[in-house]
């Protein structure tokens, strides 16, 4: 019988060894199991853990791969603001046209290396209390908060895929939440799905331990590049979460805590946010980003010269009408010339080799004044003009419902191309409408329309991990 990896993943992928907590991360990792005996070891477990967003299963995205890419380019492959361009090889096409089924390889991948990161921190937060004392106390202190928050971070990102809504007190079944590591005896864990309540009260609590960690120990050194997740980053995860769960005013106070730590800059620091030029000292829009290493490419399927997915026209007409840093090179180029004269838009953020942006100072700005407006508070407005203002765009005068649809329409450009549209719409929406379908729309895809109800606003629990594990049940319509 073939294994499930949410549980050999514990024997193959929870030890990876690299170098010390705090060097860069261009160290290529070891293969071999290692018992972690000193605290350079469990230093060395935790750099292993970060080494993992850099998969092609995660933030990583090879332009002709197929891999899923899960939580960098494919949440926009999957939206309605990038097309199937007629220049695709269908890599990613069962993904974007939601027709996915439980054997899918790129939803299993998805599944597996988030699992496979949550195996190495189990590793290091198992390991750590022996070092919490003494010498080492203040630097334990230190990767504990690291562990904890990667613990919750790709938690969330999982629940963001596979349970099938974001409600804070849903007793609908979301993920397993795995804290124990037993490399010796894998398969006695056999974890049953969480309800996503019960998931969402395990992250804040990891998210609340790493605060309390980081302080104690302090944030990471030589942390300049923004590599490392430090007290700022929580805060911008906790109002992440808190935004798809409903948490109006938690979402407020913490996206206001990390814009105090790390504010907006201008339109130029925008647009030099994507730049290769700025990786070694990104500007304080940057919160954390996951680097280049010279290989990481996480736009290679819908950025550079010839994307598998365009910009869809709509969105397209609306950045050029918006203006200011939305439509400078860097971050979008319009009118390329594609297959049989079709005049292309294509996303530039991400167009070769390049460090992911995981959060930014953008992204709370938006959280923010979508939550104020949520709650009637007035200062939305006052929000959302200030980030236009900072990308010089026209400000506007939005009350009501045309300000929360203001708002929305800033987050879809504001953050084209960095892994948010399917998320956005699944929370709010759940409905896609593609307007260019088909060859003569310019696209190699038929599908235009997704549903409310449609099965696919949450991926199947792969076949694989159910067929070992009695506890797990699969998600309806699969």
């Amino acid at each position: 019988m073939k294994r499930s990896f949410l549980y050999t993943t514990i024997l193959a992928g929870g030890l990876l060894v690299l170098s010390a907590c705090n060097k860069q991360l261009e160290t290529e990792p070891q293969t071999e199991l290692t018992e972690l005996k000193t605290f350079e070891d469990v230093q060395s477990a935790l750099q292993g853990s970060y080494e993992g967003f850099k998969s092609v299963r995660y933030y990583n995205n090879p332009a002709a791969s197929g891999f899923s890419s899960a939580w960098s380019a494919l949440p926009d492959m999957m939206g309605d603001d990038m097309i199937e361009a007629l220049e695709s090889l269908g890599n990613w096409r069962i993904l974007s046209e939601l027709a996915y089924n439980a054997d899918n390889g790129a939803v299993q991948g998805a599944f597996r290396q988030g699992y496979e990161i949550i195996s190495r921190v189990n590793n290091v937060l198992q390991a750590l209390p022996v070092y919490e004392t003494g010498d080492t106390e203040a630097e334990a202190k230190t990767v504990r908060g690291q562990a904890l928050a990667i613990r919750a971070h790709a938690h969330f990102d999982l629940l963001r895929y596979f349970a099938p809504q974001y409600d804070r007190n849903s007793t609908e079944l979301a993920i397993p939440y795995v804290t124990s590591f037993d490399p010796l005896n894998p398969l006695t864990i056999l974890p049953a799905r969480n309800t996503v309540k019960e998931v969402y009260d395990r992250i804040f609590e990891d998210l609340d331990n790493a605060l309390t960690a980081f302080e104690q120990g302090g944030n990471p050194s030589g942390n300049t590049a923004r590599y490392y997740i430090d007290e700022t980053v929580v805060h911008a995860m906790r109002a992440r979460i808190n935004l798809y769960a409903g948490n109006w005013q938690a979402a407020i106070d913490e996206a206001t805590a990390a814009l105090d730590a790390r504010g907006l800059t201008d339109a130029d620091g925008y647009v030099a946010a994507f730049s290769t030029d700025t990786e070694a000292a990104p500007s304080s829009e940057v919160y954390w980003s996951i680097p280049s290493d010279n290989s990481l490419t996480p736009g290679g399927g819908i950025s550079g010269g010839n994307p598998n997915y365009r910009v869809a026209t709509p969105i397209s007409n609306i950045i050029k009408d918006m203006g200011g840093a939305y439509d400078e090179p860097g971050v979008i180029l319009f009118d390329q010339t594609g297959i049989g004269g079709f005049q292309r838009t294509i996303v530039d953020k991400y167009p070769g080799v390049n460090s992911f942006k995981v959060f930014r100072a953008g992204e709370m700005m938006l959280i923010r004044a979508e939550a104020k407006q949520r709650l009637g508070n007035p200062t939305a407005l006052e929000d959302l003009n200030a980030l236009r203002t900072a990308r010089g765009v026209d400000e506007g005068n939005e009350t009501g419902a045309a300000l929360l649809d203001a708002i929305l329409l800033l987050r879809r450009v504001e953050l084209l191309g960095e892994g948010h549209r399917w998320f956005d719409i699944k929370r709010t929406t759940r409905i896609i409408n593609r307007t260019e379908c088909g060859t003569a729309g310019g696209s190699s895809s038929n599908n235009c329309t997704v549903g409310a109800n449609s099965r696919s606003w949450a991926f199947p629990i792969p076949f694989n991990d159910i067929r070992v594990n009695p506890n797990l049940v699969q998600n309806q319509g699969y």
